[in-house]
């Protein structure tokens, strides 16, 4: 071969690999332009599997999995595996998780359990993504902002916030000749309508759920006496305040207006859809206001939320509840997680599949775009958080292993029930585990 004949087959090379690497086409002005073919083409993005926990009932299930699958469908490389259960068993079941180093990338949280989380190591500080912009809290509510703060870090994104009040049977309280219940009512007017209520109800319906393990009224009940269930680093009650309220609802129990202590116990991880109030069981439950919407969904009859009953001497501020979505602290997908958690905050169709799920949303933008798709019971819940709203204050600190202390409440109230302590055993035994869990 000569040198010619080299050259010109090493130019038709050339030629051929060019052509193969890109095409060109003219455009409307004469001028033209290169497409990218495959062999030039950037990869494509790299396939990602991103984990993510929450909690609650089917409602929020079936809505959670109709967020997701838009949420792949706007990011076809990102798969987004899905982990749900009970409220009562979430807590346990992520910190098992995160201390075995297989904790999902996205986690729910919120002011019950934020504390124990940033405390126990486990969760990611969001401010960087914040500041870069990947995920958006301008136009937040400072309030949603700050709740979810621990030390001025910001480890939460606000998915909305919420107010603890009761759930109540509207149809129950008209039977009874009652009026139904006014925002700031009394401990007194609490157990009196307990008791005109239950007189009208037959022996399988109760006035209200056995609260006596339940935290958050608990915290409420501490509040106002001016103290909280928590300090930083251990109980903020004393003895003398546990007693009193295990007194209280020991004399409920024995007044017949709660369930007997085994159906009270089959409660403890059913689903909002087959809870004793969505099935008219009961006449009252104290819960968050969010929840309100999804008892309804289930509820034959009309329901109704007013506050929690207040000392009329006490101290009136209550904790705003936020819930929100976090950062696990050990992903290896920090950025998707980031993605994922600015798109449920942000995003306009997944608003309108989110629905203020968790109570007025953080985002001012979001609430304007749901308003029109509101129903009836979000409309009684906004109206309940807005009424209350002036009357409330940020969540109190927690200790690191203030979640397994709530469990320890639950459990000493249930022997209490079933007769296995006296209520002194039962407090000085609370009093005593706690200190341990909260002094390791």
């Amino acid at each position: 071969m000569n040198h010619k004949t080299i050259i010109h087959s090493i130019m038709s090379i050339m030629l051929v690999l060019g052509v193969s690497a890109c095409s060109t086409k003219e455009t409307n002005n004469g001028a033209t332009t290169t497409t990218p073919t495959a062999a030039t083409a950037p990869a494509a993005a790299e396939k990602v599997d991103l984990r993510v926990a929450w909690w609650g009932g089917q409602a929020r299930h079936d809505k959670m999995n109709k967020l997701f699958d838009l949420f792949e469908q706007k990011h076809p490389n990102i798969k987004v595996s899905r982990e749900f259960t009970t409220e009562n068993q979430y807590a346990e079941k992520f910190t098992t998780q995160a201390a075995g180093g297989n904790a999902p990338d996205v986690i729910q949280t919120s002011s019950f359990f934020q504390f124990d989380f940033v405390t126990r190591n486990m969760m990611l500080d969001l401010t960087p993504f914040v500041s870069s912009g990947a995920v958006n809290t301008k136009d937040f509510d400072p309030i949603d902002v700050g709740g979810g703060k621990v030390n001025d870090k910001l480890y939460a994104i606000s998915l909305g916030h919420n107010i603890t009040g009761v759930l109540y049977n509207t149809a129950m309280f008209k039977k009874a000749g009652l009026e139904l219940p006014k925002n700031n009512w009394s401990w007194d007017d609490y157990v009196a309508a307990a008791k005109t209520v239950q007189k009208s109800l037959g022996n399988d319906a109760w006035a209200t759920e056995d609260e006596g393990g339940v935290y958050r009224v608990l915290e409420l009940f501490a509040q106002q006496r001016g103290k909280s269930v928590f300090k930083e680093k251990g109980l903020g009650i004393e003895k003398q305040d546990l007693t009193d309220w295990f007194t209280f609802w020991d004399k409920m129990r024995k007044d017949g207006l709660t369930p007997p202590p085994a159906i009270q116990a089959e409660q403890g991880d059913k689903t909002q859809e087959q809870s004793m109030l969505a099935r008219g069981k009961v006449a009252m439950i104290s819960k968050s206001s969010n929840q309100l919407k999804i008892y309804q969904g289930s509820a034959k009859d009309e329901l109704g939320i007013v506050s929690y009953p207040m000392d009329p001497k006490g101290d009136k501020k209550i904790p705003l509840i936020v819930a929100s979505l976090g950062i696990t602290a050990k992903t290896k997908h920090p950025k998707e997680s980031a993605m994922l958690i600015d798109f449920v905050a942000n995003d306009p169709e997944a608003a309108q599949i989110f629905l203020g799920e968790h109570g007025p949303q953080a985002s001012k933008k979001m609430q304007e775009v749901i308003k029109p798709l509101l129903g009836a019971p979000e409309g009684k819940e906004y109206a309940f958080v807005n009424e209350m709203l002036p009357s409330t204050k940020p969540y109190p600190t927690m200790p690191g292993g203030s979640t397994s202390v709530q469990k320890l409440l639950l459990s000493n109230n249930e022997a209490i029930a079933f007769g296995k302590k006296t209520i002194p055993q039962a407090v000085d035994e609370f009093f005593a585990q706690a200190n341990q869990i909260l002094n390791r």
